[in-house]
């Protein structure tokens, strides 16, 4: 953050603001530069990994890929085609994926099942493999590749360059403006001699909590890419999801003697715009079972409040959480609410169960929790989650550096309270 300067030093050495208005006006230039070359290149291919960076207990927890990089334009469109190996976390078993993401859709090949999946690219998918959603170099194929980073910035840096794989770089900070991305700034690492990219580092500043998700090229080579590299395998017997194209009824028009019938698409009724409620997104698929022997399920909780508190006995801010935790448990013991604790990579069973015996904790454990938070795509710790008595998510949130235990206590009960009323 800018430090302040006092305003008779303003007065009496007005130059002294004069390099972070420079620095503000490169960085926009050395951005604008390089947006201009990745519109106009043929296209590159790169060996690429995303890694992530933090404290060790947060490190373990999160994803990592490598493998091709593809950038190139086919039939007037820009496409990304990335194929390799991905991990939702650092221990997870390695899954392969190809995928190709364009303007609009997003593909991908699915060799258990057999399929190739195409699906609308925004909203994001919620059946999208996990290298898909953490293909954060997605926005090269927008027709302004920082238009998203510009709009949300507070504040830009031209740094010292930096050498990534044996390539000068440019590197531009950005500070983002708190709540409009899911990370707080993004350094781009942006090649002198070519000025495309080299590397993406997405900050997470959280206080208390804090990460970053690295994607880096290497061996970047610039030029048209090979036709088979413009698209996902499509191995012989696999069959095709298609979920972009409209489902559309015909009419048979009878015209005029003489002329023959014709088919053409229905148009829609014109109806009135009705107001409409915000929508939540649907929780996903999940099932655990409780440490008592009791199995739940998205079946079992429509119609209640469920409340998912991810955490660990490792959790040095579940620390200040849990009490608040058990306390919500217990204030709506007599209502429709379900509030389980969801500890997570937890070597001895007994440890927790110790914690929330010697505690007195009134919320229900479950242990082996490390698909249900790879479900909801949990990143940090701890995180709660409310699923409203419809099955849709009404509230996600977990402590940072402005919000205390108790003050997400509070939003977590208020969500509680609109997930009752209905």
């Amino acid at each position: 953050m800018p430090y302040a300067i006092p305003a008779l030093a303003l007065l009496a050495v007005p130059a002294l603001v004069a390099p972070a208005l420079a620095d503000e006006s490169e960085a926009r230039a050395v951005l604008a530069a390089s947006a201009d070359a990745i519109r106009q290149t043929q296209g590159f291919a790169a060996q690429f990994r995303l890694i992530g960076d933090g404290s060790a207990m947060i490190k373990s927890t999160m994803p990592a890929m490598n493998g091709r990089f593809i950038f190139a334009h086919h039939n007037g469109e820009p496409l990304i085609h990335i194929l390799g190996e991905y991990r939702e976390t650092a221990d997870a078993e390695a899954v392969p994926f190809d995928v190709l993401r364009q303007p609009d859709t997003l593909t991908w090949t699915d060799d258990e099942k057999k399929t190739i999946f195409v699906r609308r690219a925004s909203p994001e998918p919620r059946d999208a493999p996990g290298a898909a959603r953490m293909l954060h170099m997605a926005n090269l194929i927008q027709d302004d590749p920082f238009a998203d980073t510009l709009a949300n910035a507070e504040s830009l840096e031209l740094t010292a360059s930096e050498n990534v794989a044996g390539v000068e770089c440019d590197v531009v900070t950005v500070k983002l403006v708190k709540g409009k991305a899911g990370h707080t700034s993004e350094k781009w690492y942006l090649a002198k001699s070519d000025r495309l990219p080299r590397k993406l580092e997405q900050l997470t500043d959280g206080g208390m909590i804090k990460f970053s998700l690295i994607t880096e090229f290497s061996n970047l080579a610039v030029g048209p890419q090979a036709p088979a590299l413009l698209d996902v395998r499509r191995p012989e017997g696999y069959t095709v999801d298609d979920r972009t194209k409209p489902v559309t009824r015909t009419n048979t028009t009878r015209l005029n003697p003489g002329d023959v019938t014709r088919e053409e698409p229905a148009r829609p009724e014109t109806r009135r715009p009705t107001p409409t409620k915000p929508t939540n997104p649907a929780a996903p698929v999940f099932a655990f079972t409780d440490d008592a022997g009791a199995t739940i399920d998205n079946n079992t909780q429509m119609g209640r409040v469920t409340v998912l508190y991810f955490w660990g006995t490792w959790c040095i801010p579940c620390r200040a959480l849990s009490p608040e935790i058990s306390k919500i448990a217990e204030s709506y013991a007599d209502k429709s609410v379900d509030t389980f604790g969801l500890a997570i990579r937890e070597r001895n069973p007994d440890a927790p169960r110790a914690q929330m015996r010697d505690n007195n904790y009134h919320h229900r454990l479950v242990l082996d929790a490390a698909k249900v938070a790879t479900a909801f795509k949990v990143r940090v710790y701890p995180t709660v989650v409310v699923i409203a008595p419809d099955g849709t998510i009404a509230y996600e949130g977990n402590p940072s550096q402005d919000r205390t235990a108790e003050k997400l206590a509070e939003e977590v009960r208020a969500a509680i309270d609109a997930a009752l009323a209905g």
